[in-house]
């Protein structure tokens, strides 16, 4: 009988899927090698997910770039995962950050304190997102997840080395190489 591991959760053989967000700098490096999603990081294994905040970034990417993206999400291969709050009436309902009933999930305690303890704006992106509030966002969810990004700088930079931040650096991979194996060793390095 296996044991509760948090490295891969396990309980009596049914083995739980391992969570991945995607930063939206990673998409570069998917699209320019044309790689499969769906089959180099398979939905058996791997919950493919996006902050909220990364939602926002998709609409002003190139064309060829934004198709890909909305191809997984159409296709449910990605999920968005965004904090359960209520409507923000300084906001317009499409740049809401929170989810309400039935769409956010509740804050990690942790997850807080790291949001709490970043410096967010106040200038406002072309994206309508605060200066680093996707970053931190995703910071916060390394916490408990794993993500992809090839960027190790600012919040995400302090998430790994002051709070353990599952960050795996994209920019170590190498094309035209199995993504599948590269993602799998960064897990098994980063969980050791």
């Amino acid at each position: 009988m296996r044991m509760l591991s948090i490295k891969n959760v396990s309980f009596t053989g049914v083995k739980m899927k391992t969570n991945i967000f995607i930063d939206n700098n990673a998409w570069d490096i998917f699209v320019d090698q044309n790689l499969d999603l769906s089959v180099e990081l398979p939905p058996e294994e791997f919950n493919l997910k996006i902050t909220r905040e990364a939602e926002f970034e998709i609409l002003q990417m190139p064309k060829e770039k934004r198709e890909y993206v909305e191809r997984y999400i159409s296709q449910k291969t990605i999920k968005t995962d965004s904090f359960f709050g209520f409507y923000d009436e300084s906001l317009p309902p499409n740049e809401q950050r929170n989810g309400g009933f039935d769409v956010g999930r509740f804050i990690d305690p942790e997850e807080a304190r790291l949001i709490q303890g970043e410096t967010i704006g106040p200038s406002k992106r072309p994206t309508g997102l605060l200066k680093n509030e996707a970053d931190v966002s995703l910071a916060a969810r390394s916490l408990h997840s794993f993500v992809i990004t090839c960027d190790g700088k600012k919040a995400l930079k302090r998430a790994k080395e002051n709070s353990s931040g599952k960050i795996i650096d994209l920019k170590k991979y190498i094309p035209g190489t199995s993504l599948y194996s590269f993602i799998k060793a960064e897990i098994g390095f980063l969980n050791s």
